[in-house]
């Protein structure tokens, strides 16, 4: 019975695939869903439609049509509009836009002329929700305190409740176009903080290792039918403030939940609370119909095993700052990963967003979800044969390092080739993201997963908040120089994750399983050196300078 002793094997006489996993994970992928429908609201909400400069007034009185009403129409539009959608017929700085809502309808950018000298300006309604995602360093940290179900409720009630707060005046008190400004960038920073990284890292921890593909990119997939569903909501809805309550709606569905919502056995087990670990696994065991004889012997001997309660007392005396220092070369990789990916990911599906000349930016975004999600469910796939999670993730890289090296030479001329070799770029990049967010969870200990997972993430946010800020600060002119960069960007990418370790069939580490590695690697350490010395005495005793291990 001995090597049943760890909580990977009782998780499995508990059933790690059963009926109390499948149900949990239905409903915390609703989480999930409703973070791919708020990070793609700047699509829409905040998208940038047809405009030109409005005809005079003494030209043509109460024009609010972007399309010509008739011939007399279009041949003043024709007469009157300049080269640069920026300028009027004097040349001068447009201030008087009219805007095409055939389309995207009314969005935000209309609202605020956020065009022309003012496009800078809207970009940070897309730098608050990456800056609010900020908050997975200082959540992911807390979570490995307290628990992932707790910070699952405070985070998903922080996202309801300031983001409703924020539309109610939205709605109801008049104001001016910079208040709104600040109420929708609020409303913004408060909707990326979401649960999604502390449900991610649950899903993983409510399984075994031989499920934690399937439970993670479950969580992606969930993502991608979010990008479908935000669309849907956006076609129907056609005002960006319209758009806001409907999300907010999705939310308001989800609440009731969270009183339902568990807590991660792994977690419970790290932090010496048997009684409820008890609980929770007697729970995972009815469920899935499993009995108390079945499981219950080995996690008695689990709680009671000596050299267990060794290795803990072990990992409890080292320090915050010691077990930091420790990782501190892996997360520096992992963080760099996280960056790039997103960089890619955000300036690869936002490309595709603006693709609106080419295909229905609707249509666009529910094809790019559905090959997203082929790009997670390929990778999900071969991250499970002998390539592994690091052989898979190079692949995935260097193929979108391949892609993002051909748009450039496309873009302009062959606008269906560019949207193809793009949609082609989404699947690799997906299949990247999703390696991920399943490899780098699984290389830390239980007690750094959730800080690990947050500077993975938080990095990531910095990628996001890169990519469309570069663009338009570089506008068209410039824009094929970062196509290069981030291939360079990308090939180093590939170096840093050839230093990692690879996880395929490795159980979930727990801090006992850390402790147990460092007292292997110390002994094999001692063994090199007390077998080495004496070598190395008999050779300068022959008079040989080198020495051999």
């Amino acid at each position: 019975m001995s090597s049943e002793i760890s909580l990977e094997n009782i998780l499995h006489r508990c059933d790690d695939l059963g009926r109390f996993q499948l149900i949990h994970y239905i409903f915390l992928n609703l989480i999930t869903l409703g973070s791919g429908i708020t990070t793609y609201y700047y699509v829409f909400g905040v998208a940038e439609p047809s405009y030109r400069c409005r005809l005079p007034e003494k030209i043509w009185s109460y024009e609010d049509q972007y399309q010509p009403l008739n011939l007399t129409h279009r041949y003043l539009i024709n007469q009157w509009q300049h080269s640069s959608k920026c300028l009027d017929f004097n040349e001068t700085m447009c201030t008087n836009f009219i805007y095409d809502r055939s389309i995207f309808g009314r969005t935000f950018t209309e609202e605020g002329d956020f065009v022309c000298e003012n496009a800078l300006k809207k970009t940070w309604l897309s730098t608050m929700y990456q800056v609010g995602g900020f908050v997975v360093l200082l959540s992911g940290y807390i979570s490995d305190k307290v628990g992932r179900q707790k910070m699952i409720r405070i985070l998903t009630l922080i996202l309801f409740i300031i983001p409703l707060s924020t539309l109610l005046l939205l709605q109801n008190v008049h104001m001016d176009i910079n208040t709104k400004f600040i109420l929708l960038s609020i409303n913004q920073l408060f909707s990326s903080i979401d649960a999604y990284p502390m449900v991610f890292l649950l899903l993983m921890e409510l399984t075994s290792s031989s499920h934690t593909s399937l439970a993670g990119n479950s969580a992606l997939i969930g993502f991608t039918i979010g990008e479908i569903i935000i669309t849907l909501f956006a076609y129907i809805a056609r005002d960006w403030l319209r758009l806001k309550w409907i999300i907010t709606g999705y939310f308001a569905l989800i609440l009731p939940y969270l009183y339902f919502v568990p807590e991660s056995p792994y977690w419970l087990y790290t932090k010496k609370k048997y009684n409820q670990l008890e609980v929770c696994l007697r729970r995972i065991a009815q469920m899935n119909g499993r009995s108390e004889k079945d499981w219950y012997p080995y996690y008695r001997q689990l709680i009671c095993d000596p050299r267990l309660a060794i290795l803990s007392t072990k990992h409890a005396s080292r320090t915050n700052k010691d077990i930091m220092i420790q990782h501190l070369p892996r997360l520096s990789r992992c963080a760099f990963i996280g960056f790039v990916t997103m960089l890619l990911y955000i300036k690869i599906s936002y490309g595709l967003g603006a693709m609106s000349d080419v295909v229905s930016p609707y249509w666009n975004i529910i094809i790019g979800a559905i090959v997203e999600g082929i790009g997670y469910i390929s990778a999900s796939i071969l991250i499970t044969t002998k390539l592994g999670r690091k052989n898979s993730l190079i692949i995935f890289s260097l193929l979108t390092c391949l892609c993002v090296l051909i748009i450039p030479f496309l873009m302009g001329s062959y606008p269906m080739a560019t949207m193809i070799i793009s949609q082609i770029g989404k699947l690799t990049i997906s299949g990247a993201v999703s390696i991920t967010w399943i490899f780098v969870p699984e290389i830390f200990s239980t007690s750094m997963r959730g800080i690990a997972n947050g500077v993975f993430v938080f990095a990531g946010r910095l990628g996001a908040i890169a990519a469309p800020i570069v663009d338009v600060v570089l506008g068209e002119q410039y824009i094929k120089i970062t196509f290069f960069v981030y291939s360079a960007l990308t090939i180093i990418q590939v170096f840093f994750i050839h230093f990692l370790p690879e996880t395929r069939n490795h159980s979930f580490h727990t801090d006992e399983d850390e402790e147990k590695d460092i007292d292997n690697y110390a002994e094999l350490s001692n063994e090199t050196i007390n077998r080495s010395v004496p070598m190395q005495m008999r050779m300068n005793i022959n008079g040989v300078f080198h020495t051999k291990f």
